[in-house]
């Protein structure tokens, strides 16, 4: 695929976790009126009633649009879970990888640990494994699987990985999040390397208010987070997930980005406000 080519013009077969609300729910709703007819959605999350809200507004804003709800859950240990996932969605919905010109996958799933301790009071093993599980390791294998079914080079693979301007910027309260995040941002930048024709995003989409973010504001450890959140909130800074997620339609469009390298929609929307923060 081109550079310059845009993501949305090839029949594809995409897939988006965390879907079910937030920033997933936005990317599905807002790449849905992008892609041709019949290309297909699988949307992908724990809560398969959220999933069918979706679905419902999607066939509504794009009824060519064919839609898969798939319950998952990123955190699963479970030997074997994450083995033939795609080869089954295929399958059952009596699809082949060959119908598509292209496939394209979000990794949007993620959350943000313990952020009412700090580093120094995180002391269960099972805690941060369990973060680690979600956050990374299950990532990880659900890209292999990905990878595994549409592993012919010459069909056009997309990958975006959802990450954070905290993966470069250490932040109090979010040690296990800017660990996970700039984890994740390695491991695609080491996948360029050995595949460079996977086209590969990783997109930060700023500070944008979900629930993940009024979670911050309320119950981080570190004060000065707090005051971070609050003082963008009340000088109306923090972005819509319907907001973000039409900047990152843009760079798809676009498509101009150095492979694997990080776009940062954060810097310009909330730097003077983090560098009050790390003064205090």
């Amino acid at each position: 695929m081109e550079k310059n080519e845009s993501v949305f013009l090839k029949k594809s077969f995409v897939v988006i976790t965390g879907a079910s609300r937030g920033l997933g729910r936005s990317i599905a709703l807002q790449f849905a009126v992008k892609f041709p007819a019949n290309s297909v959605f699988v949307l992908m999350a724990r809560n398969v009633e959220a999933l069918e809200s979706v679905r419902k507004d999607l066939k509504t804003l794009s009824p060519e649009i064919f839609v898969i709800v798939r319950q998952y859950d990123q955190g699963n240990t479970d030997e074997g879970y994450f083995n033939g996932l795609f080869d089954s969605v295929l399958t059952v919905n009596k699809l082949s990888r060959d119908d598509f010109e292209q496939v394209l996958i979000v990794h949007n799933c993620a959350s943000t640990g313990n952020i009412d301790q700090t580093a120094l009071q995180l002391s269960d093993a099972m805690q941060v494994q369990s973060y680690y599980d979600i956050n990374l390791s299950g990532l990880i294998l659900l890209n292999t699987s990905f990878f595994s079914t549409f592993s012919d080079p010459s069909q056009s693979r997309v990958v975006v990985n959802m990450t954070s301007g905290a993966s470069k910027q250490p932040t109090p309260s979010l040690h296990l999040y800017c660990a996970g995040k700039a984890a994740r941002d390695m491991f695609f930048k080491v996948l360029d390397k050995e595949e460079p024709s996977i086209r590969i995003l990783t997109y930060a989409p700023g500070a944008v208010d979900t629930e993940m973010l009024r979670n911050l504001e309320t119950n981080a450890s570190s004060v000065p987070l707090q005051k971070l959140v609050n003082g963008l909130r009340q000088d109306d800074k923090l972005l819509t997930a319907k907001e973000a997620v039409a900047n990152l339609v843009e760079v798809l469009e676009d498509n101009t980005f150095e492979n694997a390298a990080h776009v940062d929609n954060y810097e310009p929307q909330a730097k003077p406000y983090r560098e009050k923060m790390l003064k205090q």
